[in-house]
């Protein structure tokens, strides 16, 4: 995930399509964790490392296949890199154009350094990225089983992003491949976003990201009403501070996304240490039960 920001931008306002939750499906925390493993057998999903970037491709590119209604591909060249976005839809037919469309997004990437490394040598190392970067394509893998068994009211979009993690190297931007998505999609204008960026720690600790909450703030302050209702203690009742990630180039195109992520950033953030044992299937459980019932329209 990307840095931290303090800047304030205007706000979005928003209105979520309500719907029904199927008993028959539900989220399985350790089904999530087993997402996470899967790619982590890869090795570290960054730009140098094709064969990686490739078999994790495959993965998340086989896993929605599965399960969508439709899977697109979308291959960019930004900065001088190679990257590429899966964009995998649950269509509802009732929905028309963008309305009560939501958008699930996450990136698949990880970071190239682990420049929080107190060791010159270990900071040349690649971040395996447990946390940041797989935990959220763990968490909608999973997401897309239970669309896929329980179609949702609404139309749902589940958005991969590549190349969000170069940011600070080479003077290289964060969120790469989210500003392509935007840029190369100009129709889409989904009604609703979401952001899963490091949901999985054990001591997981979610407050309001500020980007969020100053121009998402309607949507922000329903899921903090579901993870209230459902007692989902990792969603803190604070706000924490403004973070650079995938949901900034969908706030700069009007479109009111929220990012849930970690803060303060965990000891391991950006190192040789993001392995799967700081990782929780509870954590998990929590953040996909509360998504699940934003989508369903479940209060």
């Amino acid at each position: 995930m990307g840095r931290l920001e303090k800047l304030v931008l205007p706000a979005f306002l928003l209105a979520v399509s309500a719907g029904s939750l199927g008993t028959e499906s539900s989220f399985d925390g350790q089904r999530a964790m087993q997402n996470i493993a899967a790619q982590l057998a890869h090795g570290p999903r960054e730009p140098s490392n094709l064969d990686a970037k490739q078999k994790t491709l495959l993965y998340i590119q086989q896993t929605v296949n599965t399960h969508a209604d439709q899977v697109a591909i979308q291959p960019f060249e930004a900065h001088g890199l190679n990257g590429t976005n899966v964009w995998a839809s649950f269509v509802n037919k009732s929905t028309k154009a963008n309305t009560g469309r939501i958008m699930l997004g996450a990136h698949w990437d990880t970071r190239p350094k682990s420049d929080q490394e107190e060791s010159l040598a270990k900071q040349k190392i690649p971040t395996p990225g447990a946390n940041d970067g797989a935990s959220g394509v763990a968490v909608l893998l999973e997401l897309a089983r239970i669309f896929a068994i329980n179609p949702p009211p609404v139309t749902v979009d589940l958005v991969f992003f590549d190349l969000e993690d170069m940011g600070h190297i080479n003077n290289l931007p964060f969120s790469i491949g989210a500003r392509e998505f935007i840029a190369r999609n100009p129709f889409y204008r989904p009604s609703a976003g979401v952001i899963l960026d490091m949901v999985c720690d054990k001591n997981l600790s979610i407050p309001r990201e500020l980007y969020s909450k100053t121009q998402a703030e309607e949507l922000l302050a329903r899921i903090w009403r579901i993870a209230k209702a459902q007692n989902a203690t990792v969603f803190k009742d604070k706000d924490g501070t403004y973070i650079q990630d995938d949901h900034i180039p969908f706030l700069d195109a009007g479109i009111p996304v929220v990012d849930l992520i970690h803060y303060p950033f965990p000891n391991y953030w950006h190192t040789s240490k993001d392995t799967l044992d700081k990782c929780s299937s509870q954590s998990l459980q929590q953040v996909g039960n509360v998504i699940s019932s934003l989508v369903y329209g479940v209060p």
